[in-house]
């Protein structure tokens, strides 16, 4: 089955709720802002719109994706562009982790694309090919525990660090709406046995603890307005019963 990612159509708020409207152009414009260099390689890029939003600002994007219709959908909104954005963007239908280019990137982006894989690692030692030295990673990942059908793992701060931590430096971990965001730097060998200092765990947990919080108590004030209603519904019964018994 295949997943129809619409991230375009939520960036334009085409579908979806203002909420999700909001969350998909906040990460998309953090994703463009921490992008370095010049060649970017999108992976996963959907229906487009970050490869194209860089392409605004020149620079040279290739973008990929599994799924024939998503690619056909970008090009398709490539092609309204100007003819300078046009020739900044190559959207391509491939496998990445079976991509033999010998083409290095300056930024790799991996927007909503770990979840996705039960061995990451498959994933992550390609895109350590395809970086130059010390060339950047931006990964997003749903925060916590998000219920798709095709998600196979579900990431916190800590173990998305110590996913990473063997082929990259990890410099900048961020929550935005529900999503975790992270920024790090090829590493120039592989280190797979790599542990973290008290420092980074210290960090990862500070942060969980944050975001665990204000999720909880986004909870509790979503059981209480259920509460509410339900309350309210249920005297509304009451008040219907005691009128139907007056009128019988």
């Amino acid at each position: 089955m295949a997943n129809h990612d619409r991230v375009s159509e939520r960036y334009y708020g085409e579908i979806n709720s203002e909420d999700s409207h909001e969350a998909t152009r906040t990460r998309i414009h953090w994703m463009c802002r921490e992008a370095t260099g010049k060649r970017i390689l999108d992976v996963g890029c959907s229906q487009g719109i970050t490869s194209i939003l860089l392409a605004r600002e020149g620079f040279r994007v290739t973008g990929v994706d599994l799924e024939e219709e998503s690619i056909r959908y970008a090009q398709a909104e490539l092609a309204k562009e100007s003819k300078p954005v046009r020739n900044n963007v190559d959207f391509r239908m491939l496998d990445i982790t079976q991509w033999k280019v010998k083409t290095t990137f300056d930024t790799v982006l991996l927007g909503e694309v770990l979840e996705h894989f039960a061995h990451p690692e498959t994933l992550l030692l390609q895109v350590h090919r395809l970086l130059q030295e010390e060339g950047t990673l931006i990964v997003t990942v749903p925060y916590g525990y998000h219920p798709f059908y095709d998600h196979k793992q579900t990431f916190y701060a800590g173990n998305l660090a110590m996913c990473l931590m063997p082929y990259f430096e990890v410099l900048k971990l961020e929550v935005h709406h529900k999503y975790l965001c992270c920024v790090a730097r090829k590493r120039r060998k592989t280190q797979l046995h790599m542990s973290p200092t008290l420092k980074q765990v210290t960090e990862w947990m500070q942060l969980d603890h944050v975001h665990f919080a204000e999720v909880e108590q986004n909870h509790l004030r979503l059981m209480k307005l259920r509460k509410k209603a339900l309350d309210q519904a249920v005297e509304q019964v009451k008040r219907l019963r005691r009128q139907e018994n007056a009128e019988g």
